[in-house]
């Protein structure tokens, strides 16, 4: 049985220290209270994280963009560019339209043969990934940055981060090698 020890301030002769153990059954207290003695086994808790993948995603864009001389937000575009997913999106326009000008994240497919126009796919954004498109993502990320000479988080961290991004999105089938 699991519970939260509080410490409870200190009397004369000891410390005095309560157990919250949530429900219990009247019974099975009144059983602890025949002994003499408990054994209790009190553990100090770990720093608990709040960081998420996505999260941890934006922070490695922003150590990025401060290696790179950028902003995140540039950096960010750039790996889409680099390893983001493709919509059913093309579109093609004027070869003099600033494509950094229209809403979404595009990426050039071809010009035509005289040159007056090209052609673009729409890339999605990260918040439209599946669990297993955003770790595969995030896991391109996390080698950018190393190979920039960021340090990222140890493994047993980006475990238990993915298995959180898994928990709230469903099962992946892998983290690499889409």
């Amino acid at each position: 049985m699991k519970g939260r020890a509080i410490y409870g301030g200190y009397d004369a002769t000891r410390g005095i220290i309560s157990l919250n153990i949530g429900a219990v059954a009247p019974d099975e207290v009144q059983k602890w209270a025949e002994q003499k003695y408990l054994d209790v086994e009190i553990d100090v808790p770990g720093k608990k994280r709040s960081l998420n993948a996505n999260a941890y995603l934006w922070k490695l864009c922003e150590l990025l963009a401060e290696k790179l001389r950028t902003s995140k937000d540039e950096v960010y575009e750039g790996l889409l560019q680099k390893y983001g997913y493709l919509s059913d999106i093309t579109i093609t326009v004027k070869s003099e339209v600033d494509m950094s000008k229209i809403d979404g994240h595009w990426k050039f497919h071809k010009e035509s043969k005289d040159g007056k126009f090209k052609a673009y796919w729409m890339i999605r954004g990260t918040s439209e990934y599946t669990s297993k498109e955003f770790a595969y993502f995030l896991d391109m990320v996390i080698e950018e940055a190393k190979e920039q000479g960021i340090e990222t988080l140890p493994e047993e961290e980006l475990k238990r981060m993915y298995e959180q991004l898994e928990a709230r999105n469903g099962k992946m089938e892998s983290r690499k090698g889409l």
